[in-house]
């Protein structure tokens, strides 16, 4: 895995709302990460964690400032190029596992390969192998209607890593989860980041969580601040 790095650099956010005045989410929000650090970002509800998440992540286009990965200017880019950036670099966790309904565990984990334009074979191989390693290698040809709540969120973290990415961004990832469940989760989360030398955002509630990252950052009122 090569260097990587992934900087916001006075990075606003804001929407207009009809014709009165914009709704400021982000404010001058400036970050660094580099391979394998850990950043926990906390705040109360609607206080704009998944709005930056996505925007770290090139799923949004910052209204001011920039998002720079390795270096380059996500937003600078065609959609079409973004998405190769994306597939390439990132991994993606959820609160809810967004797995294909009509797919099995196997194919919804390799699809991220199959999008890259790897071979059938390779994909499925390199799925079962990951759904191995997160405890599914049982559950490959089950569609995600017939897993448990906890299954399929292991599913969806076997596809966010399943590429090799360098950084995985985790928006509420044990939110949907009972107790029992969340823990195993995040520990597995946190587990393959340090097997994987990924670098890690996770946007949580529970402050247990946050205190096991490298450092954790407080967004309120669109303001980025360290803890």
């Amino acid at each position: 895995m090569n260097s990587f790095s992934l900087e916001a650099v006075a990075l606003g956010k804001a929407y207009q709302e009809g014709s009165g005045d914009a709704l400021h989410v982000l404010t001058d929000i400036n970050l660094h990460l580099h391979q394998g650090e850990t950043i926990a970002i906390i705040g109360s509800s609607g206080s704009g964690k998944t709005t930056l998440l996505n925007t770290l992540g090139g799923l949004d286009e910052p209204t001011t400032g920039k998002v720079l990965l390795n270096g380059n200017d996500i937003a600078g880019h065609r959609e079409k190029t973004r998405c190769i950036i994306r597939n390439r670099h990132l991994g993606f966790i959820y609160q809810f596992h967004h797995l294909l309904p009509e797919f099995t565990a196997l194919e919804n984990v390799a699809m991220p390969l199959l999008i890259a334009d790897e071979s059938t074979e390779t994909a499925n191989q390199r799925a079962a192998d990951i759904l191995d390693e997160v405890g599914l290698s049982h559950r490959l040809q089950h569609k995600p209607g017939e897993l448990s709540g906890g299954e399929r969120q292991r599913a969806a973290i076997a596809r966010a890593l399943i590429h090799g990415p360098d950084c995985v961004l985790a928006d509420e990832p044990t939110g949907n989860l009972d107790r029992k469940n969340a823990e195993q989760a995040i520990e597995l989360i946190i587990n393959l980041n340090k097997s994987y030398k990924t670098a890690l955002i996770i946007v949580t509630h529970d402050l247990g969580i946050a205190e096991r990252m490298e450092r954790i950052y407080t967004l309120e009122d669109g303001i980025l601040a360290p803890q």
